[in-house]
């Protein structure tokens, strides 16, 4: 399998330089994001995978994997520049829901870059609206990042929205039309 690494800022760049991510560079890469994170000491990764065109059950699963492993070291693994056969993949199989998947390089780095310069804001800009995670709690600069995507706002506690439903009291419905004549009582 050919690739290359590089390092930008904090981050290590694992490029795939393959057109086709099969089972037969599975094993390899593997090894290499092992190596990578255990040699280097570096937590955070990003994988390009802008030339790769097609791949297969054990190249997702080689993701995944690399996903995996940097989750232990207590790091990220980032996938970027994915064709869209590889998005539609991973989107059915629910994938695209665990995995980081960024449209390029350029857009993790920028944020990076502004998750820096906020870091060295003044304590004015901390105190708008958006909410600031501690910065103390050992979470890397990506990761603060990935999670200020979640607002408490937007989030449905379904026990709450049962409780809604059961205190409101339901009313009839109002008939229309005339009222329907009662039947007269039979003489005697």
């Amino acid at each position: 399998m050919k690739y290359s690494v590089s390092n930008r800022k904090d981050l290590t760049i694992f490029k795939i330089e393959e057109t086709v991510f099969d089972v037969r560079h599975a094993r390899m890469f593997c090894q290499s994001i092992d190596s990578i994170l255990r040699n280097k000491g570096k937590k955070n990764m990003i994988i390009d995978l802008s030339l790769v065109k097609a791949i297969d059950s054990c190249g997702i699963s080689s993701m995944l994997l690399a996903h995996q492993k940097a989750n232990q070291s207590e790091g990220l693994a980032i996938f970027v520049s994915l064709c869209q056969q590889i998005k539609d993949l991973l989107k059915l199989s629910g994938l695209d829901k665990q995995l980081y998947i960024f449209t390029s390089l350029n857009e993790v780095m920028t944020l990076v870059e502004a998750a820096g310069k906020d870091k060295k804001g003044s304590k004015k800009r901390r105190s708008s609206k958006t909410p600031s995670l501690p910065t103390d709690n050992g979470q890397s600069e990506i990761e603060r990042i990935a999670s200020s995507d979640f607002n408490d706002n937007n989030i449905i506690d379904e026990k709450d929205n049962d409780e809604e439903h059961v205190s409101k009291p339901l009313k009839p419905k109002k008939k229309r039309g005339r009222p329907k004549k009662s039947p007269s009582p039979p003489h005697l």
